[in-house]
């Protein structure tokens, strides 16, 4: 006979312990395998990286010894779980629970507990596999924001459009009036009146053209920002003057181009310039500066972005509100409607920017728009 040629399945066999752990060792998922007293005897990269835990820490020891104390009730949870998979020889019910590793990062994860038989049909070990749902939950979420800013939209759409047609009522019976006024201050009371409700008639009126048609963005140069700024501070200097808040303006003169919606940008300026106004009720300053920065949102390439950033010496936020501060319906403030930042992120986000917010209680807070800029030749 010829050469004696090993089958594939023998070959198999041989390397097969090999290839097991080259396949545990690249998943994503956690597997952690324990023997009959619950001790751990292998665990997977993924593991350590889940669990941020040093293999030497975990080698030997049950969950209840290497998990944090500050997690005992998953540590009973998953020890019950272990259990009943060791006394029943079956299959576990995937179970959720929640993990906050060493360094402070918090997981959401689920897990499975199945048992390992010898030749004999003996429970030898049981093997757990975890994974992590972190990031899908935080899909999730953001699916939930995404809808209730749908339904802001809608809603708005909807009050917008029935508050339009008293408002035309209101003006074409104040307009009227005119030829039976004689003095010359209520003639000025009537002018007064006819330009607040013109300014809240455009407001509606940029709600209904907001619904029908998406932000319409515009090539221009970035010293439009300052001529925006200009209109929001004509409008509300009544107010600042009121209230002795001074303006500090730091404008760049860098000659770039963004796509911009000016009547968005208008509406983000103006929510934002009153949440700064609300929150220096006696005496403050606001400083408005935009620059050029590169930068990049949960591990983007980086891109060149315009940064504009308002800073006043108001009451502050607390830290631990700077993401909920921009759910619809959220406020601090007991006569607030929690819509006026829901609505600017939306706006940014037409944009293809982003927003952050940043202070502390008593300290003043930051807001950064960040816009990207257009390169040339694109539309």
């Amino acid at each position: 006979m010829g050469e004696d040629k090993k089958s594939p399945i023998t070959q198999l066999g041989k390397i097969s312990e090999q290839v097991l752990n080259g396949i545990v060792q690249s998943i994503e998922a956690a597997v952690v395998v324990h023997d009959r007293r619950l001790k751990v005897v292998f665990i997977n990269a993924s593991f350590k990286t889940i669990y941020e835990i040093d293999e030497e820490n975990v080698i030997g020891r049950s969950p209840m010894d290497f998990l944090p104390d500050s997690e005992e009730s998953q540590k009973k949870a998953i020890l019950s779980r272990l259990q009943k998979t060791l006394r029943t020889g079956v299959k576990s019910p995937y179970h959720e629970f929640s993990y906050c590793s060493p360094s402070g990062k918090f997981r959401h994860l689920v897990g499975i507990s199945t048992p390992i038989f010898d030749s004999n049909h003996e429970i030898t070990h049981v093997m757990s596999v975890i994974h992590d749902l972190t990031r899908r939950k935080e899909l999730e979420q953001e699916a939930v924001k995404a809808a209730k800013l749908s339904s802001v939209a809608d809603m708005a759409y909807t009050l917008a459009h029935e508050i339009n047609n008293p408002l035309m009522g209101i003006k074409l019976g104040l307009s009227s009036l005119y030829d039976s006024l004689k003095k010359r201050e209520n003639i000025q009371t009537l002018d007064s009146v006819m330009k607040d409700l013109k300014r809240i008639q455009e407001i509606v009126n940029a709600f209904l053209r907001a619904k029908k048609n998406p932000s319409f963005l515009k090539k221009e140069k970035i010293s439009i920002i300052g001529e925006i700024l200009e209109d929001v501070l004509f409008h509300l200097s009544g107010k600042l003057d009121r209230q002795n808040i001074s303006i500090d303006k730091r404008l760049s003169g860098e000659d770039h181009v963004v796509l911009i919606d000016r009547d968005g940008i208008y509406r983000v300026f103006l929510n934002l310039f009153l949440n700064a106004i609300q929150a220096m009720p006696e005496k403050g300053r606001l400083t408005i500066s935009t620059g050029v920065t590169t930068s990049g949102e949960r591990g983007e390439r980086p891109r060149d972005l315009l940064c504009i950033s308002l800073v006043d010496t108001g009451s502050g936020i607390d830290p631990k509100y700077s993401e909920e501060i921009f759910e619809p319906f959220y406020s601090s403030k007991p006569e607030g409607t929690g819509l006026g930042l829901s609505i600017c992120k939306e706006i940014i986000s037409a944009h293809h920017g982003f927003m952050k917010v940043e202070g502390d209680v008593g300290k003043g807070t930051t807001v950064n728009i960040y816009l990207p800029i257009s390169k040339k030749g694109s539309h």
